[in-house]
């Protein structure tokens, strides 16, 4: 996955691994009344440089190790022939792109989760999809696959 302008991301991934569970340990055995005590906007804490990169280290590798499960799945019969070399065919294709729109839809669900988090300039990305697809660094939404084809995240 390419990450030009990233705080955005990862600072949502972060945030979304971090803010659960580690909330989910602080309140599993509390009642009900001091978890919701607990929670105030004053006990909410912007991310940190550290929860950040962790959070972009989390992400490339769950994208990385998800396209790997996929490709060790891969037969012959999954490619044809074609004026470049052999390609993968259509509905593999397919599958691949799916991968990172699915990798991109988790990202923005944990970002909207956590956006209390997040600086004002990001939570203004998380109202446009397009922008915050450009903020993760696709232009003009296309991933590059670097396996001979282009996705287009929406």
């Amino acid at each position: 996955m390419k990450f030009v302008n990233l705080n955005v991301c990862a600072a949502m991934l972060a945030a979304g691994l971090t803010a659960s569970s580690g909330w989910a340990a602080q309140t599993e055995n509390q009642p009900a009344a001091a978890v919701v005590e607990s929670i105030q906007p004053t006990d909410i804490k912007p991310l940190t440089k550290e929860e950040i990169q962790q959070g972009m280290s989390d992400l490339s590798a769950r994208q990385n190790q998800r396209i790997e499960e996929w490709g060790k799945t891969l037969k012959p019969d999954d490619f044809e022939r074609s004026w470049f070399g052999r390609i993968l065919k259509k509905p593999k294709r397919q599958e691949v792109c799916g991968i990172y729109q699915e990798v991109l839809d988790e990202t923005l669900k944990l970002a909207v989760q956590n956006q209390d988090r997040l600086s004002e300039a990001d939570r203004k990305l998380l109202q446009d999809r397009n922008l915050f697809i450009q903020a993760l660094g696709y232009k003009n939404n296309i991933v590059d696959t670097q396996m001979g084809f282009n996705c287009r995240l929406r």
